[in-house]
Parts: structure tokens; C-alpha cells; sequence
């Protein structure tokens, strides 16, 4: 009996790769047919002309396959090819375009980022963090996405008809410190089981043992609090905040990775 040549060894498993990829397409195939059901069950009840994405729902389903994966799938390798059918199916529900101010648009590292999240999505620039939110008044289904530490906060009114909050941020994978981008959007908030309620408030504001994170948006200031809060856990009662304190958003938390 004579051993297998190496050649013939790595045709075999060349073979299999072939059959594994042609299946993964057959998959692929399926999942955006279901995407385009989800896409007219939206259109029946309504949901879709204001959003077509559900945050929770993505974190859940990231948090789940990470969760899944083994040492031979990192967790940045599920993210990334996840990333990409999540944002296909996105467009195929409806047409997104991302707004960004000019200097964070021409900043590789930012366009990095927001290209791997939103992968395939156009993007248009504007002359600053508030233009780019004002561009979502007229845009539901868009999403505009700031520099956590700009001056996005100078024109954002919660209280304003139509106005978007904070839906995500990014990166999406924890680095331990504050979110580098918000996403701002319409998408209804609804809770994911690990999720942060990001509190406005001009001026500084107390350094509480219970928030995550803290940074200053020019003259006003952010704070995230752990869970999915109510203004009325957040405020009812409380003086930690000044009166004219808002909710900015209501979002999952980056996914933690354990080393």
C-alpha cells in the first residue's frame, strides 16, 4: 500500500473547501430570502418606513455566535463576516445612506471603522457633527454617526419632532474605555439584555460610581449608565443631574470579549 502524495492529499482538501464554500452560498441564498419576508412583514405593520434596523436584535445574534464560536473562529473574524450579511440585509429591507462631518469622513482610521460596521452603505459628508444629524430629520431611515468627543451636542434637541438619538456605537467589539463613534438614528430602542443609557447634560456633570463612562462633547457632557433606563429612573427624584439633563439614547453596550 503506498502513501497518499502531498499533492493528492492537498487536492482532497481543496475539494472539501469547495463543498463547505458551496454550501455556505447555499446558506447565504436562504438567509436573504428570509431578509426579503422580513422585508414585507415590515412593510404590513408599518415598521419599516421608520428603520430598518433593529440594534438589540443585532447585538443579541453577535453576542450569541461569539458565544458559539470556538478557538478556531476569533471573535473579530464573527464580527466582520456578520457585519457583512447583517448590512446586506439592511439594504435589502431599504436603501440607508450614512451622514458624517467632513473630518471625520477624510480620517482613515474613522472610515475604517464605519466601513467595516456598515459595510457597502454610501456615505455623505457634512460640513459638521450637527448638519449631519440635521440631515435625519428628512431621512428616517438614515443614520449619522459622530465623534463621541465633537461638538455633535451644540443642536441636539430629544424634545425636537422627529429628532433621532444614539441606537449604537462603535466599536462594536469593548476596548475598555469610551465608545471612539455614536450612530444616530430612528430605530425604536428596545432592550438586549446587556444595554447603556447615555445621559446629556450641559456642563460638566457628577462623576457617578455607577456610570460606565464619561466624556465631554463640547460645552456638554455625556454620561453612560449601565441597564435600560426610563427617564424616570433616571431623573425621577434624583438630583445627581441638572434639571435641563436628557436621554441622548438607549443601546446595547460593546460586546465583551473574554481573552
Amino acid at each position: 500500500m503506498t502513501a497518499s502524495s502531498p499533492d493528492t492529499v492537498l487536492d482532497a482538501i481543496r475539494r472539501e473547501i469547495d463543498a463547505i464554500d458551496d454550501q455556505i452560498l447555499i446558506l447565504l441564498e436562504r438567509r436573504f430570502v428570509a431578509s426579503g419576508r422580513v422585508k414585507a412583514s415590515k412593510a404590513q405593520d408599518g415598521s419599516i418606513a421608520s428603520s430598518p434596523f433593529r440594534p438589540s436584535r443585532e447585538a443579541t445574534m453577535l453576542r450569541r455566535l461569539i458565544a458559539r464560536s470556538g478557538t478556531d473562529v476569533s471573535s473579530d473574524v464573527v464580527v466582520r463576516l456578520w457585519r457583512v450579511i447583517l448590512s446586506a440585509s439592511t439594504q435589502v429591507q431599504a436603501p440607508v445612506t450614512l451622514h458624517l462631518d467632513q473630518a471625520l469622513g477624510n480620517d482613515l482610521e474613522t472610515r475604517l471603522l464605519v466601513g467595516q460596521h456598515f459595510c457597502g452603505m454610501p456615505v455623505e459628508l457634512h460640513g459638521s457633527p450637527s448638519a449631519a444629524l440635521a440631515a435625519l430629520r428628512d431621512a428616517k431611515g438614515d443614520l449619522a454617526i459622530v465623534g463621541t468627543a465633537t461638538d455633535w451636542a451644540q443642536d441636539f434637541s430629544p424634545a425636537e419632532k422627529g429628532s433621532a438619538r444614539v441606537i449604537g456605537t462603535l466599536p462594536v467589539i469593548s476596548g475598555g474605555t469610551q465608545p471612539q463613534l455614536l450612530v444616530f438614528g430612528h430605530a425604536e430602542p428596545r432592550e438586549s439584555g446587556d444595554d447603556e443609557t447615555l445621559i446629556l447634560s450641559l456642563g460638566e456633570a457628577p462623576a457617578l460610581a455607577s456610570s460606565l463612562w464619561q466624556v465631554a462633547a463640547g460645552r456638554f457632557t455625556l454620561t453612560s449608565l449601565p441597564g435600560f433606563l426610563s427617564e424616570d429612573a433616571v431623573f425621577r427624584g434624583s438630583a445627581q443631574f441638572p434639571p435641563d439633563a436628557c436621554i441622548a439614547g438607549r443601546c446595547p453596550r460593546p460586546i465583551k470579549v473574554l481573552p
